[in-house]
């Protein structure tokens, strides 16, 4: 396997195991008393898995139950036992958790993870497609709508600041508040009638530095957005602005009309929209294994090609060696027969003349007096 092969090998098993580690997130608003059904799905895989896991990763981390493969569900929480059934099984890829009997504590965000025998190693634990965020409502009458805002560790958030009751009086302030607990908290709040800011609230303070103010002309007047900065994951949290109009009262405690979850992940950063994004990713790999293998193919012909060229423009000179070879060696005896007679078929009427060196015993022998 060529370099570049294995590296496009590398880039798909890369590509095909980011399947196991981000989902989606799902919003899932109840008041309470009510139940909420909590689906765990994971995709088909051989072997199937023998348990799954429901968790919460927020406000109270924690396991809240464990359902081995045709097993009764054990709960984390005793005081959760009554309230908490199954249906399905993790060896069919799906488990249902309906939690009854709702209350504000029960506001969190929640996962699934399936667990898979790993023969190699410890067993693997293969997140479901799906996360929850429960928001539970003390009163009926305080939903709101809620929507997402994702960011990385180290980002912004951008939320737009509405007035309290849709009407776009002229505006004095805003107001920031935060749920992370039972109750709502304010954690900025800035106001032309104070001249400057002025936190209202607690020791949960959203410093100042790392918040700002914009404006800008739309089609229903001005719009304000309020942009929070440098997020950490412990800034994770409901947020709600709103505008403080002229003549208004500024005592609410609630969050608001509008709320917004800002999840800031860590490191598992970019997990939202999971499947538009594994999509897009997918395409991308198999784009870049086909050019890479495109590319390792043509490498390939044009080194077989360059060797096919060096092959047939050396034919000539070893055809030429091997007929010129034995031509060579048949003429030897004859040419050394020829040098042999230089030394003893001499003919009698030309003059030869003697070698001194050469005698039966191989030494030297003196000229005889003739010679002389």
């Amino acid at each position: 396997m060529t370099g570049v092969q294995y590296l496009a090998c590398l880039w798909t098993l890369f590509i095909t195991q980011t399947g196991f580690v981000c989902s989606d997130v799902q919003f899932l608003e109840r008041n309470e008393g009510e139940s909420v059904v909590l689906p765990c799905v994971v995709d088909q895989r051989n072997p199937s898995p023998f348990g799954v896991y429901l968790k919460r990763s927020w406000l109270d981390p924690r396991e809240v139950l464990f359902k081995y493969t045709d097993s009764a569900v054990s709960v984390g929480k005793a005081g959760d036992k009554n309230r908490i059934s199954d249906s399905g099984d993790p060896s069919i890829h799906a488990l249902n958790v309906t939690i009854s009997q709702l209350s504000a504590s029960d506001t969190d965000r929640y996962y699934c993870e399936f667990m898979v025998t790993n023969p190699s190693s410890t067993d693997d634990r293969i997140p479901a497609k799906t996360e929850f965020f429960l928001l539970v409502n003390a009163d009926a009458a305080g939903s709101a709508d809620i929507g997402l805002v994702e960011t990385c560790s180290g980002g912004s958030a951008v939320l737009p600041c509405l007035p309290p009751r849709g009407d776009a009086l002229t505006v004095e302030g805003v107001s920031l508040k935060r749920q992370r607990g039972q109750a709502p908290v304010e954690v900025l709040y800035h106001s032309k009638r104070h001249h400057g800011s002025s936190p209202r609230s607690s020791s949960s303070q959203f410093p100042v530095e790392r918040v700002q103010l914009s404006s800008a002309p739309g089609p229903g007047g001005i719009t304000y957005k309020l942009t929070l900065q440098q997020l950490q994951p412990d800034d994770s949290a409901l947020y709600s602005c709103q505008l403080l109009l002229r003549g208004g009262t500024d005592t609410s405690t609630s969050l608001g009309r509008h709320v917004f979850f800002v999840s800031v992940q860590g490191d598992q950063c970019g997990c939202s929209n999971y499947s538009t994004m594994i999509y897009v990713l997918s395409s991308a790999g198999v784009v870049l294994l086909l050019l890479l293998l495109l590319l390792g193919f043509v490498v390939i012909y044009k080194g077989k090609a360059r060797r096919s060229v060096m092959s047939h423009s050396q034919a000539p000179i070893y055809e030429e060696m091997t007929v010129v070879q034995p031509a060579a060696r048949k003429l030897q005896p004859r040419h050394l027969e020829e040098m042999g007679s230089e030394y003893t078929n001499c003919h009698v009427k030309k003059s030869c003349p003697e070698n001194h060196y050469e005698s039966p015993s191989g030494a030297l022998s003196p000229r005889a007096d003739s010679q002389k």
